[in-house]
């Protein structure tokens, strides 16, 4: 599958995130733990990519992030994965090595035998559809314990979606600073 997301994101205080999830008609919060996958000379960081398998529950998929037009605009490849396959995977060290992420990767001159994880993130999410757009609200944990929390505002029509961000970033009293994407959040955060 391939889409398109633009999206906008704030750090948030552990207090911050308690006053958004009670303003805001959230979705019962489920959980997601990513691993980040990069070459040792960082060839994907380079090109600005972020590969990623994905576990939740019932499912999982390996997704890589491609920046496209604009700004804080990505193209998503993802290929479905079963559980059992992601955990193996990760298990290993190693991806699946057929789908579209296989296909753009190599199409990137990225040498497959290099890629091995270098992070990992667990995510508990919650999920609000607002007319603006999705918005989510993430607590994310990372290997060395640390924890952050982080909403973002998924978004197809800027003009509606910009204004609405900026009413919550007042409202709120948020640092509208963009944060560092998780990836590299997580890169931070290694044990």
């Amino acid at each position: 599958m391939i889409s398109q997301e633009q999206e906008v994101k704030v750090m948030l205080t552990q207090s911050q995130a308690d006053a958004i999830a009670a303003a805001y008609p959230f979705s019962a919060p489920f959980t997601q733990t990513n691993t980040y996958y990069d070459t040792p000379d960082q060839a994907l960081r380079q090109q600005g990519l972020g590969l990623r398998i994905r576990q939740f529950a019932t499912h999982a998929e390996q997704t890589l992030k491609v920046p496209a037009a604009g700004d804080r605009v990505l193209t998503e490849l993802t290929d479905p994965l079963s559980v059992a396959t992601a955990r193996a995977l990760t298990a290993a060290g190693r991806l699946q090595a057929d789908g579209l992420v296989a296909r753009a990767l190599t199409a990137r001159g990225v040498d497959w035998a290099q890629l091995a994880p270098f992070a990992q993130a667990t995510t508990t999410r919650r999920l609000c559809q607002q007319a603006e757009g999705l918005l989510t609200l993430d607590e994310t944990c990372y290997a060395n314990r640390t924890r952050d929390r982080e909403l973002e505002l998924e978004f197809t029509d800027a003009a509606r979606a910009k204004p609405f961000f900026a009413q919550l970033i007042a409202r709120f009293q948020l640092d509208p600073t963009p944060p560092r994407n998780k990836v590299a959040r997580a890169a931070q955060n290694v044990k």
